[in-house]
C-alpha cells in the first residue's frame, strides 16, 4: 500500500529540521522525503503492506516524532504511471 503524507513541523529551527529528516531516513517504510515550499514541510512517500501496518507506523513511529505537529495522509487508490528513471 502506498500513501502520501504531508507533515507539519512544531517549529522551523534548523536543528529541528535537521533532527526530523534525521530520524524518518531511519524508517523502511518511507521511500522518499521531500522538504517542501508551501504549506506544509515534508511530503512522505510511504509503503506498507496494509492500513494495520500503515496505522502501526503512524502511532508508533511518525507522530511521535517530537518535531511532528501534524500528519495528512493520502491513500492511493490506483497508479496510472510510475517512472524512476529522468528523460532529458
Amino acid at each position: 500500500m502506498i500513501s502520501f503524507s504531508q507533515v507539519f513541523l512544531k517549529n522551523h529551527t534548523f536543528e529541528a529540521l535537521n533532527e526530523f529528516e534525521r530520524e524518518v531516513s531511519k524508517f523502511p517504510e518511507v521511500m522518499e522525503c521531500y522538504q517542501m515550499a508551501g504549506s506544509y514541510d515534508f511530503m512522505l512517500r510511504i509503503a506498507t503492506k496494509d492500513m494495520e501496518a500503515y496505522h502501526k507506523f503512524l502511532r508508533h513511529k511518525l507522530a511521535v516524532l517530537p518535531q511532528v505537529n501534524t500528519v495528512q495522509t493520502y491513500f492511493v487508490l490506483s497508479e496510472t504511471k510510475s517512472e524512476t528513471a529522468y528523460h532529458f
